[in-house]
Formats: structure tokens, sequence, C-alpha cells
């Protein structure tokens, strides 16, 4: 017989996977530069406006995969730890809808601070879209956080995996993704402009190793 477990829940894990992907690739196309970036928004005065614009609707289309990742990550734990478990989901699906709205901004705003560098108006919009837009970053990283203690208060609560895996939580691999600019630049270069997808993609990955460990939930 069919385990629902396996019906219902890896093709959610899968498409998380697949956002971590695409958003990851979108992201890079919007921020990467050879010699890092340098600066959360000054990076976007070094990126081609035309790469940008494709890694934009590549973001854009991939985040929405996400709230069906987390709905997976949801399925995974709830059968141990459904309280915390539904905290997690929802965390998450706050955490990418902020995520979203950022990265919806990235493009416009290279090409109006690119046309407006040598201006008299590039402080006014460079300060406007810190205060409204680059904000969100920091609501995201809050909101990673507290996902991050939901995330590992469910692996301390599950029956079938290991304490170690708690380790491995988002914020910790946030944390190491963004250092690797410090401590191994070439390779941060790459890394650090797409941190966030970096962790899920490690994260929905490790869900997959370890989904058969899994205790089936009835249908």
């Amino acid at each position: 017989m069919t385990d629902p477990l396996t019906e219902t829940t890896r093709p959610f894990l899968f498409l998380g996977l697949l956002a971590a992907i695409i958003v990851g690739l979108g992201e890079y196309l919007l921020h990467f530069s050879p010699h890092g970036p340098s600066g959360e928004i000054e990076m976007l005065l070094d990126v081609p406006l035309e790469r940008a614009r494709l890694g934009h609707f590549l973001a854009i289309f991939g985040v929405p995969l996400y709230f069906a990742g987390y709905y997976g990550i949801f399925r995974f734990f709830r059968k141990d730890s459904f309280k915390w478990a539904l905290s997690l989901f929802v965390i998450g699906i706050l955490s990418f809808t902020y995520g979203g709205i950022w990265i919806s901004s990235r493009y416009f705003a290279a090409v109006v601070l690119q046309k407006t560098s040598q201006g008299p108006l590039y402080e006014f919009f460079l300060l406007t879209y810190e205060q409204n837009y680059q904000v969100l970053v920091w609501l995201l990283r809050s909101l990673v956080l507290l996902l991050s203690g939901c995330y590992v208060i469910c692996i301390l609560q599950s029956n079938s995996l290991s304490n170690w895996w708690a380790l491995l939580n988002p914020i910790f691999l946030l944390i190491l993704s963004i250092s690797s600019l410090f401590v191994a630049k070439p390779l941060g270069v790459h890394i650090a402009p797409i941190a966030m997808n970096v962790v899920h993609f490690i994260l929905f990955s490790k869900l997959l190793l370890l989904y058969p460990q899994r205790v089936p939930l009835s249908s």
C-alpha cells in the first residue's frame, strides 16, 4: 500500500528545493559581483541591468514555491510536534511574503540608482529605498531567527531524528553562509549574495535525505 506521507509530503519538499534553486539563480543574477558585494544596496550599482532583469523574473517566479516547501516542512514534523510545526509553517509563510516583496524591488532599485548615481536625486532615492524596502531584510532575518527556534524544537521533539540535526538550523546556516565572504572569499562572493537560498537548499535537501526515517502518518 502506498504511504500517504510519501504521496502528500515529499512533493512539497521537492517544490521547496526547487524554490531554493530558482530564486537562488534569480538572486545570483540580480546581485553577483566578482569582487563581492559592496553593500546590500550599493551592490545594485554594479549589476548589469539586462542580467538583473532576468534575475528579477526568475526570483518572482520561484518565491511562491517556498510556500509549498514550508507546507511540506509542516507535514514532515506535525506528527511529533503539531503546534511547533504549525508555528514554523506560519512564520515561514510570513518570511517569504516579506522576502518576496523585497526581492521584487531589487531590479527597479538597480535601474533608479544607476540612472541617478551622478545626479542630485541619488541620495534621496537611496535613503527612500533603505527606509521602505531594505528594512524588510531585517524583518526577514528576525523571522528566520524565530522559525529557527521552532525548527530546533521540532527536531528535539521528534521520535525518529537525532538531536544533532538541530545544529543545522536556518539561522546557523545563514550566519555560516554570510561569514563565507570573510573566511573563504573566493567561495563567499558566490554564496553570500544568495545566502537565504543556500540555507534553504541545504534545509530541504536534508529533510529529503532524512525522509525515510519518518514514521508514516495516517491519511
